[in-house]
């Protein structure tokens, strides 16, 4: 598709302009030229115009708004359960990452994750730092492997896997904290030109949202497609932002090497889930 419109922008540049030469060589006056361009026009860019309009509403008309806020920060959050409802959960590998990124034994020591099945909840516990202790022995046994290599922080996931207890969501035990990512269903003409999805974090010993955002993204227009493929929306946001990253709120929180929550980005993965019909 990509390849094909290469081709297709030229082809359409040339004949608007031999439509427009032609109309104005035999006495067409300018506006009635304009007219007749912009209804050429029409059938590869009423999607703009549409996409567009609907921003202005959910942008700056429907609630919430603002649609992002911060209200509180925290350095020490100590036990956080994520809840993402739009991959749905995190498979085996999506919770190693969040591991090798979040559970530091210090600012957090209990991290609880939806499972991919979103019913069973997955909790690891570190009481303190092991990071460090964990590597240097894990070079001396591996001397062929260099701290650079995700192999190390995939063998440090694996250990701290091994504290994996799994509850339900109604017997999990309580964390400080909550955070969702949820999507944002549009109504059924809406979601043909936008989509949108929510962060929240609560704090949940009063239940209170310290941290919200909400964002709108469209989708590749007509007129110009998605040139790289197997992806779903346009990657930058019509308003909110475009990530709302817990370290902006949680701001103890520790980042190993900035490894994402998912192994497979939300781009692709609602390109197969709305596109292609996947699971």
């Amino acid at each position: 598709m990509g390849i094909l419109s290469i081709f297709i922008w030229p082809i359409l540049l040339f004949a608007i302009v031999m439509l427009y030469l032609y109309m104005k060589k035999h006495g067409v006056n300018f506006f009635k030229r304009i007219g007749i361009v912009f209804l050429f026009l029409l059938p590869f860019t009423y999607d703009i115009m549409i996409t567009n309009i609907l921003s202005a509403y959910y942008c700056l008309i429907s609630p919430p708004n603002p649609k992002t806020y911060i209200k509180k920060k925290v350095e020490y959050p100590e036990s956080i359960y994520w809840e993402d409802n739009v991959y749905p959960g995190f498979s085996k590998e999506d919770r190693g990452l969040m591991i090798i990124n979040y559970l530091d034994g210090v600012h957090l020591k209990t991290m609880a994750l939806n499972g991919p099945d979103n019913k069973k909840v997955y909790v690891y516990h570190l009481a303190k730092p092991l990071y460090k202790e964990f590597i240097k022995k894990y070079l001396i046994t591996h001397p062929d492997i260099h701290i650079g290599n995700f192999k190390v922080y995939k063998a440090y996931a694996n250990e701290i896997m091994k504290t994996e207890q799994i509850f339900t969501k109604q017997t999990m035990p309580k964390t400080n904290y909550t955070v969702t990512f949820s999507e944002i269903k549009l109504n059924s003409f809406a979601r043909k030109f936008l989509y949108s999805d929510e962060t929240k974090v609560i704090e949940n010993n009063t239940s209170k949202v310290i941290a919200y955002n909400r964002r709108y993204m469209r989708f590749f227009y007509n007129i110009m497609p998605d040139f790289v493929g197997d992806r779903y929306y346009y990657p930058h946001v019509m308003c909110g932002l475009s990530y709302m990253v817990d370290e902006d709120v949680l701001i103890g929180i520790w980042r190993l090497h900035g490894y994402g929550r998912h192994q497979i980005s939300l781009n692709k993965k609602l390109y197969k889930k709305y596109i292609k019909g996947e699971e």
